[in-house]
């Protein structure tokens, strides 16, 4: 009975909560999302820039932008961005700010910005909450 309640304890404790991801995580997804959209590869940075100033052919862009937060769990079903991870995710990040409410106060209101319209599957609304985040101070990863 003891070892059950242990076993069901950890099966809750491992699904249930958001695990953070790392710059390295970010990056291997850059890569696998780069490949399944056929997409120029550059440093994870690098690519960041050219999403953010639109230097580049910007749909498969948006749509690799979204395929890093679907892989990261930080969109839900929906393609909308998942509250909950984002701000575990961005109190990670930005650990060592002195003011986690304004991380949260920054991150919400990258939430409640309206999606883009978007015909291309949810990748202009997972970008546009993705450079509504680069324009803050804060990092994602």
């Amino acid at each position: 009975m003891q070892t059950l309640l242990v076993s069901i304890s950890l099966f809750v404790m491992t699904h249930g909560a958001y695990v953070v991801r790392t710059f390295a995580d970010a990056t291997a997804y850059r890569d696998e999302c780069v490949q399944q959209y056929a997409g120029r590869g550059s440093s994870l940075i690098d690519y960041m820039r050219q999403v953010a100033l639109h230097t580049d052919n910007a749909d498969s862009r948006w749509c690799i932008v979204r395929c890093i937060l679907q892989k990261a769990d930080l969109l839900d079903g929906e393609g909308a961005p998942h509250e909950a991870n984002v701000h575990a995710q961005m109190q990670h990040s930005n650990a060592i700010v002195e003011d986690p409410d304004d991380i949260r106060s920054e991150t919400s209101r990258c939430l409640r910005e309206p999606p883009a319209p978007d015909s291309g599957g949810g990748c202009l609304r997972a970008y546009t909450f993705f450079a509504c985040i680069q324009s803050t101070e804060y990092d994602l990863f």
